[in-house]
Formats: structure tokens, sequence, C-alpha cells
């Protein structure tokens, strides 16, 4: 169809009955569409708004552990009303206007001095409440002591009066400035520090901090007279970083005793002598001029208590002793008597092997009950040898080899006589022998025969009194006379025990 131009007219499509229901299912269905966007889009954004707001719990929980960490007091922690010092608001406490007023603009990490070249002194106490263990073995020295710290804190000041006549505060060690005393002949590590205790502030600056700690330190132990020795242990203590000229380290009031033992335990191995404390200086040439190290170090004397190795050690020794004086007394016809002796020669040996377990793996000293032992198994393996000898003379045939006079005249004359033993032997007599061996050679071979059993009883005699007599001089000396002369003049401390 055209126009009259010469244009043709656009084709147009006549409505339907049926378009305006099409539409409507259209319109609704966008409109779910929509709905269902909308919720979406809802959704995401509270996930985002929720996400937001829990970064920035995390954000301020982070901010609020850092500044404990660093002993920093954070503004908006304390309203703003209860920053001044005269806040008669009673929303917080005394102690809470106190803490943010001293921690306000304090740094626990730089010295509490307002002046670089100011010392801070530090003074040092022990409370020894438990001496655990000394390892001998090891050389460690094992105690549970309270390490009392006292100095001035310059940052850490205030006026009772503004505070209602609040004179002291305790507050967590972590934050305020701590002095890094280290215990320099440390057996344990470094990394265990002390128990992180309160510390308490007084209104003039002083801290007072007295952390609780197992402190592990050698000891150089001297094992010359055990079980009766006395051990010296020393603690030295001092700075892990500042010289004398940023901190001094010094005793707590100045004298020599620095320890309290009032909640001391006392241990069943040791017995606690004395503790007294020593201030000393070393100088050490990093720069001019030399720089001066402080250190405080605290003598520990204990002595050990011997009644257990007495009762286990001791007397037993002593008892195997006496079995080996046993040998010279069984008859050589018996058959036990080589036996016997090497019993009591396995005997010593386990008992020089559990000692040994529990001394030092040191050149430098021999115990005494070590040379004690020592000196017993010699005897005993000698008396194994004379104990052989003796029966070899016993079972000796008179027809091989006939008794010499000289044997008769010392064994069977003198040394019989000695020990009041009767024998076949008689001066007196001696031509009739000689008689006789002419007219009974039966007779003279038997009595030989009598005469080399009575030379090995009279051996057997003379070396049971001569044992005896070396066993007991060894144990009165090695085991009373050394420990009580060492007890006596203090010659049980190692001389080389110096830091």
């Amino acid at each position: 169809m055209f126009t009259n131009n010469g244009f043709r007219q656009p084709y147009r499509i006549l409505p339907s009955p049926h378009q305006p229901r099409k539409m409507c299912r259209h319109n609704l269905t966008l409109l779910l569409i929509l709905c269902c966007c909308g919720k979406v889009l809802s959704a995401r954004k509270n996930s985002v708004l929720n996400d937001k707001i829990s970064d920035l719990i995390e954000f301020n929980y982070a901010n609020r552990r850092f500044n404990d960490y660093h002993g920093i007091v954070d503004a908006d922690t304390f309203p703003a009303e209860t920053a001044p010092i005269n806040d008669t608001v009673n929303n917080h406490t005394d102690e809470q206007r106190l803490l943010y007023h001293i921690m306000r603009h304090y740094d626990k990490n730089v010295r509490p001095v307002h002046a670089a070249a100011s010392t801070v002194s530090v003074r040092l106490r022990i409370t020894l409440t438990h001496i655990f263990d000394l390892d001998e073995r090891n050389q460690v020295l094992t105690t549970m002591i309270w390490l009392n710290q006292e100095w001035q804190d310059e940052l850490l000041t205030w006026n009772p009066a503004d505070f209602s006549g609040l004179r002291a505060l305790i507050i967590p060690c972590q934050s305020i400035w701590l002095p890094d005393i280290v215990l320099f002949n440390n057996a344990d590590d470094y990394n265990k520090g002390y128990m992180q205790s309160r510390a308490m502030l007084h209104h003039d600056g002083k801290v007072y901090w007295p952390p609780p700690t197992k402190m592990r330190s050698t000891c150089k132990v001297d094992v010359r007279y055990f079980p009766f020795d006395t051990q010296q242990c020393l603690m030295k203590f001092g700075s892990g970083s500042y010289d004398g000229f940023q901190m001094d380290v010094q005793m707590f009031n100045g004298t020599g005793e620095l320890a309290d033992l009032k909640h001391y335990v006392k241990n069943g191995e040791w017995e606690l002598q004395s503790i007294t404390a020593e201030r000393t200086v070393h100088y050490y040439d990093s720069g001019y001029p030399a720089h001066p190290f402080p250190h405080v170090t605290f003598k520990i004397i204990v002595r050990r208590k011997a009644l257990y190795y007495v009762y286990n050690v001791i007397f037993p020794s002593v008892m195997m002793s006496i079995l080996t004086l046993l040998v010279f007394v069984l008859p050589p016809e018996s058959g036990e008597k080589i036996a016997l002796g090497i019993s009591v020669l396995l005997a010593f040996s386990v008992s020089m092997l559990q000692i040994a377990e529990k001394l030092p793996e040191t050149s430098e000293s021999v115990p005494l009950i070590g040379i004690y032992l020592m000196t017993v198994t010699a005897m005993a393996s000698l008396s194994v040898m004379m104990t052989v000898t003796v029966i070899t003379i016993d079972w000796r045939r008179p027809e091989k080899q006939h008794i010499p006079d000289w044997i008769k005249r010392l064994v069977l004359g003198q040394i019989a006589h000695v020990f009041g033993m009767y024998t076949d032997f008689n001066s007196c007599h001696r031509k009739d022998e000689e008689a006789n061996e002419k007219v009974e050679p039966n007779f003279n071979a038997r009595s030989d025969r009598n005469q080399w059993r009575q030379v090995a009883r009279v051996m057997d005699r003379c070396l049971f009194w001569s044992f005896g007599m070396a066993t007991l001089l060894v144990t009165v000396v090695l085991l009373v006379i050394l420990p009580l002369i060492a007890s006596g003049s203090g010659a049980s401390f190692p001389v080389e025990n110096t830091l």
C-alpha cells in the first residue's frame, strides 16, 4: 500500500484479543525476577556489611592486644570525662584512673629514666624454697627460688592525694620496663625466662618484682671426699645487655646474707649450710673508657647427708672385707676357700660399678669410697693368690720334696710361737728325729706330711691377722680420719669453682 508521495506505509499489526493476558504474564514474571534479584542483592549487601563489621572487630581486638603487649594505653579505652585527675564521676575506680594516668605516655621498651646519662640501679635478693637435686654426674644444681628485684622507675610516679590516698598499685609485669637479669652459669634454655608474675608499684617510683623460677645452674662438684663431701655452688646474676653505666646490679641491702630461708623445704640428700652473696665488677675493653659490667654472685654451700651411703655402701663394703678374712679361716681340705675368695671379689666389682654410675666422669679426683673399694678389691685378689699358695703347700707330697730346715725354724718355730700355735717342731728333739729317719722312714714321711699341713695352717693364721690389720687400717684412715680432717679444714671446697 503506497502513499501519494510514493513511499510505502509501514505494516501495522492489529492487537489481538489475547494480547493483554500475555502482557500481564510477562509483567508478573518480570516482577518475580526483580524481587529475587532484590533479595540476592540485599543478602550480598548484608554479607558485605557483616564482613566489614567482623574485620573492624578483629582490627580493634588486634589493636588492643598490640597496645597491651607494648604497654600503651589507648585514650579511647577511657571516656573523655575520666581523663582528668580530679574526676568526680564514679564510673571508674581509683586504680583505673591511676593506671591511665601513669600509662598514658609510658613506653616499656626504653629505660625508665628522664636523662640518658642516669643509671638504673637494680637490687637483687633470692628466696630459696627448695633444693631439688645436685646432679654429680652432669654437675647441675636444680633449685626453686624467688628472684626478688627492686629498682627505681622515674616514669611511674604519682601523688597519692590525687587518687584517694592510693600509694601502691599491682599491675602485670608485661606493661612496664623490666631489667634483663640473666643467670650466666645457666644449664637450661635461656628462652624459658621467668614466670610472668605481677609487679608492685609505689608512688615514689619504686618497683618490686619477685618472679618465682626453677633454676638449673652449673656447679663444679668435687668428689674427693664422697660421700662425706661439702659442695659450693655459685649462681651468677647480671644484665644480659646493659653495662654498668646504664644499669647497675647491686645487692639488696649491701650485706653478705641476702637469702630468705623462712619458706625453705629441707632436702633429703643435701643439708644447706649457708648462702652468701658477693658483688663483682668486670671491665671489658669494648671502647674507651672500659665498660664495667657488675654481677652479683650467690654462694650456696651444701653438705651431703652420708647416712644413706653409710648403710648402703660403706657397711656392705666392710662386711665384704670381713668375708675376705674368712677365706683364711676355712681349712684347706674344705675345698671352698678359692670359691669364697672369688665370690667376694665379684661382689666388690659390682659395688665399684654402682659407685661409678653415681660419680661424674672426671679424672681430676678420685673419691675416698672409690679408693677404699679399690684397696679392698686388691686385697681380695691378693687373698685368692695366697689361698692358692696355702692349698698347694697343704697338698705337697713329702716323698717328692722334703721340708727344708729354715721353713721349720721360721714357720713352725718362730711364727707359730708368735701366734700361740702348737706344732711338732721342737729344737730339743732334732737329734731324736734324725735317728728315727734312719730306723723308720715311713714314720718320717708321715711326720713330714703333718709338718707341711702345719705350715699351711700357720700361714693361714698369719695371713688372717695380716689382712685383718690392713683392712682395719684402710677403713679407719679412708673412711674416718680423712673425712674428719676435710670437714674441719673445709678442704672439700673445689678450688677451681670460680666464674
